[in-house]
């Protein structure tokens, strides 16, 4: 079933093509409805649906304007639709160039209506269908030259030896790819199990990523990493993330189009040195492995979810990494089982010393991340008497188990305390910044250093409310204060209130609070 926005700023018309038309029949399903291209907009924020259907002329953002920020900011690849009642051939024109797939005139009959849904069902079929097309892709790994630089884009994050910038820049300039640059980062893009063909997800992220000069792409195992590059100086990090971010958001919207599925991406640390490219990818691990605790946010950088540095943390050994990896991110279960798989096995005592030695380093280190000791976690027992009495295999288990249940209580607790004091600090930020016309999503998410899809998911989950249904919450509030104590015109409160135009505030205001602005005021006067 493939999901439709309709857009139209006459209210008769959208209720009518919404209720008339036989939208199942053809595999469509309506799950949304704007009535201007600025709440068009607010809608794509928190969902991108496989067909926009818009009016041109409509007041706040017309639907040139909205398909051209779409295009820009949130897919390629949505199928858009044009209904409109004015045959120009300036705005057929403009509608080729942002690649609308259909332009219809009003009034568009049920026939009519019926000939668009089959002509977008049959496109949306076909471009889904390329992608298991393998056969034509086949070309691509039968050159012996990409066997060795997939091996060399792999040395790239799994080094066999010591890294040497200057003979990774030459050789990657020898295979073609842009390896040059101040700043690098490592992202993960995690295949799921039901998507058979990686060549088809090369092919896509390939063509996503075709006019970006400084991105690689390979496979390794089961996923694919793309490495990132920039000129800029390290001064410019936040801006050398956002633009990995908007390019990801741009890549997720192309597997969602052709796959109906959303993709889990994790972005590594950005690293200053080639050579250190290992490190982001180890991060972009740890940033995907919180995806088990954030199902609904598929693109997680490790910037916004670890606020702490674990560089020190030691990651040798599976059965380690599943230790550390249990602790911090998984419940009492998962903890309880990566223990016990340290332990098995273990029978003579010397052996089991050294296993509490290690358990003990890992839970100490990831307390210390956390601001906790290791030695009061056992309350009011002494550690290290409960750990001279742990004198046989099962006693040690026991009181390493204890431990790091314990441990990863703190780290339930400290995600927890985050979550809480990063919607405080948004809601703060947000206070100072109402009044504002162009603060949004990006603002806020610039002054707390997190990216807009991590800010979204965790703020929502918090509140219950959306970004944008919160500002226009806080600035409705503020509206309504001046409203009543005030004698300012409603052009000055729209202003001060953060809406830059005073149409656009009394359509919003009246939407929301049921009456305009004037007659609120009269009646809380």
């Amino acid at each position: 079933m493939y999901t439709i926005l309709i857009v139209d700023d006459e209210d008769e018309v959208r209720k009518s093509i919404i209720s008339r038309t036989p939208w199942e029949e053809y595999g469509f399903n309506v799950i949304g409805e704007a009535s201007n291209g600025r709440e068009a907009l607010d809608f794509l924020e928190e969902t991108m649906p496989d067909v926009i259907i818009t009016d041109i002329r409509m007041p706040y953002l017309d639907g040139i304007g909205l398909i051209e920020e779409v295009r820009k900011n949130k897919s390629q690849t949505v199928d858009v639709i044009i209904l409109s009642g004015y045959d120009e051939f300036t705005f057929a024109q403009t509608a080729m160039r942002l690649n609308v797939a259909e332009y219809v005139l009003k009034p568009v009959s049920v026939d009519s209506m019926r000939d668009v849904l089959k002509r977008t069902r049959t496109r949306l079929d076909e471009d889904r269908a390329k992608v298991y097309d393998s056969k034509k892709l086949e070309s691509f790994y039968k050159d012996a030259i990409e066997v060795y630089r997939e091996k060399f884009l792999v040395s790239l994050i799994v080094p066999t030896r010591k890294p040497d910038a200057t003979l990774l820049k030459e050789r990657a300039e020898a295979y073609g790819e842009p390896l040059s640059g101040n700043m690098f980062a490592a992202v993960i893009i995690d295949l799921p199990t039901e998507i058979l063909s990686s060549i088809a997800v090369a092919e896509i992220i390939e063509d996503a990523t075709k006019d970006e000069n400084s991105v690689i792409a390979f496979q390794y195992e089961n996923q694919i990493v793309l490495i990132y590059s920039s000129e800029m100086q390290s001064d410019f990090s936040s801006l050398f993330s956002k633009q990995i971010n908007r390019s990801l958001t741009m890549l997720q919207s192309r597997f969602y189009h052709y796959f109906t599925k959303a993709f889990n991406m994790g972005i590594g640390e950005i690293v200053a040195d080639i050579t250190k490219l290992p490190e982001s990818y180890r991060s972009a691990l740890e940033a995907l492995n919180y995806s088990q605790l954030y199902p609904e946010q598929h693109i997680i950088s490790i910037g916004d979810v670890e606020m702490i540095d674990n560089s020190h943390l030691e990651k040798a050994g599976d059965m380690k990494t599943e230790l550390v990896m249990a602790i911090k991110f998984g419940g009492k279960e998962d903890t309880e089982k990566a223990v016990h798989t340290f332990f098995q096995g273990v029978t003579e005592t010397p052996n089991i010393q050294n296993m509490v030695i290690t358990v003990l380093s890992i839970i100490s280190e990831i307390c210390s991340a956390y601001g906790k000791n290791v030695a009061t976690l056992l309350e009011d027992e002494d550690l290290f008497t409960a750990i001279s009495h742990a004198n046989s295999l099962s006693r040690s288990e026991t009181l390493m188990t204890k431990l790091a249940l314990r441990a990863n209580e703190s780290a339930v607790g400290a995600r927890e305390n985050s979550r809480i004091q990063f919607v405080e600090n948004a809601k703060k930020v947000i206070k100072e910044n109402y009044s504002n016309p162009v603060f949004g999503l990006e603002q806020v998410t610039d002054a707390i250093n997190v990216s807009p899809a991590y800010f979204s998911t965790i703020f929502k989950k918090e509140t219950g409310v959306s970004f944008v249904q919160y500002l226009t919450m806080v600035r409705l509030e503020k509206a309504k204060e001046m409203l009543k104590n005030s004698d300012a015109k409603t052009y000055e409160i729209a202003e001060k209130a953060g809406f830059s135009e005073p149409n656009y505030f009394s359509f919003i205001f009246k939407k929301n609070i049921g009456v305009s602005p004037s007659q609120y005021r009269t009646q809380n006067r």
